[in-house]
């Protein structure tokens, strides 16, 4: 039922897609051609990245975002127990679990507490050397918490609630982070400008394009 991390990203920097408001606007073709991992509904704006990542099954069974899985061109992976028995040969299902380090080119790997962090946790078990976090804002902008504009779910009248569940659970699950993956060879660096998530070195995206 599990997929074991292979080492295709050994040496390499990697880029994760998130979803926060500041990629409102960006031109993902400026990523193509690199190492990537898109999250979530990121998948649409970069279809051509390495692995489609998503952690919850109810992401899944939305009919447009079964429909993007089935018609993705590289690796789906996931979590969700239910998705890979829907689709057992579409979607790879990782093992992760509680632990303090990153296991390299094996599993469990280190679980996270959302889609996004748990992808940052398949990068660097994937052997990368670094991982840059991009759409990792863990905040809202102009009472926004995501970009994708048209989903119900972002749009402002449900902003505070998303910021109070940054703030009590989803920026303390990153604590440690940073050291670790140091321990594992691995630099985490956060290219999202503006972010709350200050556990990561700040980087210019500019300087890793």
């Amino acid at each position: 039922m599990f997929w074991a991390p292979d080492l295709r990203f050994a040496g390499e920097t990697v880029f994760v897609i998130g979803g926060g408001p500041s990629l409102a606007g960006f031109d993902f073709s400026r990523l193509a051609g690199r190492r990537v991992i898109a999250v979530n509904s990121a998948g649409y704006d970069a279809p051509w990245a390495d692995i489609l990542f998503f952690h919850d099954n109810s992401w899944f069974e939305e009919e447009r975002n079964r429909a993007l899985v089935d018609g993705w061109s590289g690796l789906v992976m996931t979590v969700s127990r239910h998705a890979k028995l829907a689709a057992p040969e579409r979607v790879m299902r990782v093992e992760i679990a509680q632990r303090p380090d990153f296991p390299i080119g094996q599993g469990p790997i280190k679980a996270g507490r959302s889609s996004g962090q748990t992808a940052v946790s398949l990068a660097v078990a994937m052997g990368a050397a670094a991982v840059a976090l991009l759409g990792f804002d863990m905040r809202d902008r102009n009472g926004v918490t995501h970009y994708h504009a048209d989903r119900p779910l972002y749009t402002a009248e449900h902003a505070e609630r998303t910021v109070g569940e940054y703030a009590a659970t989803f920026l303390p699950a990153w604590a440690g982070w940073n050291a670790a993956a140091a321990k594992a060879g691995c630099r985490i660096l956060n290219a999202t400008p503006g972010s709350a998530l200050t556990e990561f070195p700040t980087v210019d995206l500019e300087t890793l394009l």
